[in-house]
């Protein structure tokens, strides 16, 4: 292993087996944008795919962050340079400052929370957010500078020429940052949890990480499909014969037929789509797997519950179990030489008791703790109904 590979292999463990702490042992603000790649495991994947994390982060955090505040900050100068010369100034010369704000805090808000597993969308995101900050902030706070403010036009323009200059330098940074990520795909990318979009001039192949879609030129017209990862059978690839000659294309199997997809690298597509799907049964597996042994687990607290109701007397105890069904019926040596009916009602009135504790009992295992809140009226109604139906 080169010293790169060690160095980057040590970085990786550092991050994942310690949290950085300041003098006084607390824990440091999270990073914006991780240094490793989010949401992987594998120390393999994380030094082949560090370079492109490393150059992409840094392009990230520049059209994505530093912009956006860079141009907050110059419609913030617009606001304050009228405070130079006049004592009031307008309330609403504030409002391109607030509106670039919250454009910027948006487009880092979306980063942290979604953005950094869709590559993809970092440069219609970037264009949208940056686009309004400068139309809706930038634009109106250098009209308001240079009707209020006298004697800066020179530094007003200045900060105009910036905020533009800012603005479009960040869109081809932020397409920049997702090709460093994804040009030229390996087998490794599949497993991240990016959304992966490879483009030809005939084709676009989308890889989820659950679904797979596809579009590409056909017969004059243009096919656009997808499939799950579900109804996927199998990807290999093939030669396909167009009229610009021979090309690679991905052949996909599915659950409706088989379809052809040009791609210029289908090979590293193909083995990064089948990791993929490998990576998708695992999960689906887990899942199945977890809600068995919960579905065991619940039958297990099921059948141990018991509910038991006596008289005030202590006379007559009656158990029953969660299918409301009297397991045990207890009388004491008081009840002789009482009269049967009343022993009778006593039983019947212990039974229905034991069965209303035993239904709350039900109500509390399948619905509080195994149930999420959505049906937890539905099952709710269904464990009541369960002990009258057994009853009956």
């Amino acid at each position: 292993m080169s010293g790169h590979q060690c160095g980057a292999l040590v970085f990786f463990l550092s991050s994942k087996a310690f949290t950085p702490l300041d003098h006084f042992g607390v824990r440091c603000a999270v990073v914006l944008v991780p240094r490793m790649i989010p949401l992987i495991d594998s120390p393999q994947v994380a030094i082949a795919l560090a370079v492109r994390w490393r150059r992409a982060r840094a392009f990230v955090l520049i059209s994505m962050v530093g912009v956006p505040f860079l141009l907050s900050l110059v419609c913030l100068c617009f606001a304050l340079l009228p405070h130079l010369q006049v004592a009031e100034v307008p309330w609403w010369s504030v409002i391109p400052v607030l509106t670039a704000a919250a454009a910027g805090l948006a487009l880092v808000v979306w980063l942290r929370r979604d953005g950094l597993a869709d590559p993809a969308s970092w440069f219609p995101a970037t264009v949208l957010m940056t686009g309004t900050q400068l139309v809706l902030g930038v634009v109106p706070g250098f009209g308001i500078a240079v009707r209020t403010a006298t004697g800066t036009a020179v530094a007003v323009k200045a900060l105009l020429a910036l905020g533009v200059l800012g603005a479009s330098s960040a869109w081809p940074l932020a397409r920049r940052a997702c090709r460093s990520l994804l040009a030229s795909p390996v087998a490794e990318l599949g497993s991240t949890p990016f959304r992966l979009v490879f483009r030809s001039s005939s084709s676009r192949i989308v890889i989820g990480t659950d679904r797979v879609d596809w579009s590409f030129h056909a017969d004059g017209g243009r096919l656009d499909a997808g499939v799950s990862f579900r109804h996927l059978h199998d990807v290999s690839v093939t030669v396909k014969s167009i009229s610009q000659g021979d090309r690679l294309a991905l052949v996909l199997r599915t659950s409706s037929g088989t379809w052809a997809v040009p791609a210029e690298e289908a090979a590293v597509v193909c083995e990064l789509l089948r990791l993929r799907k490998v990576r998708w049964e695992q999960r689906v597996e887990a899942a199945v797997e977890q809600e068995r042994a919960r579905y065991l687990e619940m039958l297990e607290m099921l059948g141990a519950a018991r509910a038991t109701s006596t008289t005030d007397d202590g006379s007559v105890a009656v158990t029953v179990n969660a299918d409301g069904i009297a397991t045990s019926i207890e009388l004491a040596e008081q009840i002789r030489g009482r009269n049967p009916q009343l022993v009778s009602a006593d039983l019947m009135a212990c039974l229905e008791q034991a069965r209303a504790a035993v239904r709350e009992h039900v109500q509390d295992l399948m619905v509080e703790r195994y149930v999420s809140s959505p049906t937890k009226k539905e099952l709710s109604l269904l464990a009541q109904q369960v002990p009258a139906q057994s009853a009956a």
